[in-house]
């Protein structure tokens, strides 16, 4: 049922509203209104993704959680689609994805659905463990002198 509603009733509702516009302010001016919303739409979208993108980018250095910019993000990409399909109801929606507060009252129940998940980062090397007190220090690899040996590579075939 939901598929028949997006592929069929909603580019009707489209085009009887383009044309009960059409009729009232005019084919030409019409066509000019739809054009205009698709491009300052696609420019708000561009402004609301940089300014989106320094949030993950915060929300990624500090160590929290990507979540919420992340359904934000997917928010506004969805937004500049909508924007840029012809058709005032598609317009309007877009718009409403692009308002922070709209965006917020959308992603909340999404947020409650989360399961919680952690990351954890952890650096290690090959000189031990760096978080281990009682681990000796190897005091020639951390100077940075060279060590001198010998080796032979066991799939050398010379003797």
């Amino acid at each position: 049922m939901p598929l028949i509603f997006l592929f069929l009733v909603w580019p009707l509702a489209e085009i009887w509203l383009m044309i009960q516009v059409g009729q009232e302010a005019g084919a030409l001016n019409t066509l000019l209104l739809i054009i205009a919303t698709a491009a300052l739409g696609l420019l708000l979208v561009q402004l609301e993704w940089r300014r989106l993108a320094l949030t993950l980018r915060n929300h990624l250095n500090e160590g929290k959680e990507p979540l919420i910019p992340l359904l934000e993000t997917a928010a506004v990409g969805l937004a500049g689609v909508l924007l840029f399909i012809p058709g005032f109801i598609s317009d309007f929606l877009g718009v409403l994805l692009l308002l922070p507060f709209t965006r917020k009252i959308l992603i909340t129940p999404l947020k409650k659905r989360q399961r919680t998940t952690s990351f954890h980062y952890r650096e290690t090397s090959y000189r031990g463990k760096p978080d281990d007190p009682s681990a000796e220090k190897d005091e020639t690899l951390s100077e940075g002198k060279v060590l001198e040996g010998e080796y032979q590579r066991k799939d050398d075939k010379r003797p």
